[in-house]
């Protein structure tokens, strides 16, 4: 779709995987239907369908929750370079806000790395041409804590007492029609749903949400270093009270700007003014804010009496620490030696955020993507990023292995073997796994009829792909 829409569209989507790790799990179902900016559909949904590669297991768990069997997803979808092609070209599309139901945590990982694998920018179509992207789970919790007039609240968790925020919950207490819950497309229409839901009861609160979906805005409010005091909402504050709470914002990290580090004012600050650079991260209360990821964040002044006591939120004695915290300068220089801890994994698909590609071999990126699969390997392209020769091969074996030679059809099943005997980092699902979950799930009298129909159809697909690696 090249439709340039003026006034700005968006395109509302949901994934259905096989499992929960974004490097290493795949894509089973997408879903997506574009409306406008007053939730109204503009063309058809669109709904795709991701082929299995032969080095990858899915998770039986996962398939128990969705239904969706490796033969469905080769019966009726495409390769997973031309799906997330397809997709990457609706989410390009100009003027596009890109939103979903806890996307930006979960779906948009997927994403991601689905684009990294198939040489594709990971990132260029959450900014170019005016395309942003956009999560209303936060949107609903900060209802919740803020303005929860006009929505019938779920239940709370009977095994914590906190307000619950599923989807599932939320639709059937606002009798939101959501049959077939963990379809993407059903998951779809029921975020638009549950948006529509919250813009007619808080148009405010909406509208102030959707002009936080930029980074400008997020750094506007929570400034550095030293900010004033802003209540924050999210799930990590969740307790029977609500999701929110007064931070103060300390100083963005030197090796990421957009990540903040900040302090909860609920917390003691003795065990902060203590902590250095190497232990900062185990103090109580101490996180980091990531303002590229949509993170609700509203003025100190939004916090009045009435609602501190909701809340259970001590006012008085948050801004007394928060005062605490800008008068002691030294956490400036702490928090600027903060060294990234990320921990690589020695495998290329576990590789998104190990840095960029230099540009040089994005231009040889274009040339991959053009070439037709056959040609692919036969490219003389002079990488300067030693990831990219393990990538291509995989690229090339994963989407068109019908196309390798023999000595690469070899080279391929060697892959696929080791990949599924034993998997990168701490990927349980192997071929142990896999049989003795499908097995004694198979043998249980508690798994359902229907259940079971799932499983026999992995048990016989994990036959034929046994025989297609390892004969």
């Amino acid at each position: 779709m090249n439709k340039n829409y003026r006034k700005g569209t968006i395109f509302w989507y949901d994934l259905e995987t096989f499992g929960l790790d974004s490097r290493h799990d795949r894509i089973a179902q997408f879903a997506g239907q574009r409306t406008d900016y007053d939730l109204n559909p503009i063309g058809e949904p669109i709904v795709l369908y991701n082929k299995m590669s032969d080095d990858y297991l899915p998770d039986p768990l996962s398939c128990l929750i969705t239904g969706i069997t490796p033969q469905e997803v080769n019966e009726k979808g495409m390769c997973e370079s031309d799906m997330i092609e397809r997709i990457n070209a609706e989410f390009s599309t100009p003027n596009t806000v890109v939103a979903g139901f806890n996307n930006i945590r979960f779906d948009d990982e997927f994403i991601r790395n689905a684009l990294y694998r198939n040489f594709m920018d990971p990132y260029k179509r959450e900014w170019d041409n005016n395309c942003s992207r956009w999560d209303i789970i936060d949107l609903v919790r900060a209802a919740y804590d803020l303005r929860p007039e006009g929505i019938i609240w779920p239940p709370r968790k009977e095994e914590t007492g906190n307000p619950t925020f599923k989807l599932t919950a939320l639709t059937e207490a606002n009798d939101i029609p959501q049959q077939g819950a963990h379809d993407a497309l059903v998951d779809v229409k029921a975020t638009i749903a549950i948006a529509r839901l919250v813009k007619r009861s808080q148009p405010k609160l909406y509208s102030y949400y959707f002009n936080l979906r930029t980074k400008a805005k997020v750094k506007a409010l929570v400034e550095t270093p030293f900010g004033e005091p802003v209540l924050y909402t999210a799930s990590f504050f969740s307790n029977k009270e609500g999701c929110s709470r007064l931070i103060t914002p300390i100083t963005h990290l030197k090796e990421n700007p957009n990540s903040i580090l900040c302090f909860d004012l609920s917390k003691d600050t003795t065990p902060l003014f203590q902590a250095t650079s190497e232990n900062i991260f185990k103090v109580d209360g101490v996180f980091t804010l990531a303002v590229n990821k949509c993170p609700f964040v509203s003025p100190s002044s939004v916090l009045t009496d009435e609602l501190a006591i909701k809340l259970g939120l001590d006012k008085g004695a948050a801004l007394a620490r928060h005062q605490q915290i800008i008068n002691n300068t030294n956490l400036l220089l702490v928090g600027r030696e903060i060294t990234d801890s990320f921990e690589s994994v020695k495998d290329v698909d576990f590789q998104l955020y190990d840095g960029f590609f230099p540009n040089e071999d994005l231009k040889r990126f274009s040339l991959i993507r053009k070439a037709d699969p056959k040609d692919k390997l036969k490219l003389t392209l002079d990488f300067e990023d030693e990831r990219c020769n393990q990538m291509l091969f995989r690229h090339v074996a994963r989407n068109w292995s019908e196309v390798l030679t023999d000595a690469q059809k070899t080279k391929w099943r060697s892959f696929c073997a080791n990949r599924t005997l034993n998997p990168p980092g701490t990927i349980k699902i192997n071929w142990n796994f896999f049989k003795r979950k499908v097995e004694e799930n198979l043998e249980s009298t508690a798994v359902s009829a229907e259940d079971k129909l799932v499983l026999s159809k992995l048990k016989e697909y994990g036959l034929a792909l046994e025989k297609r690696i390892f004969s």
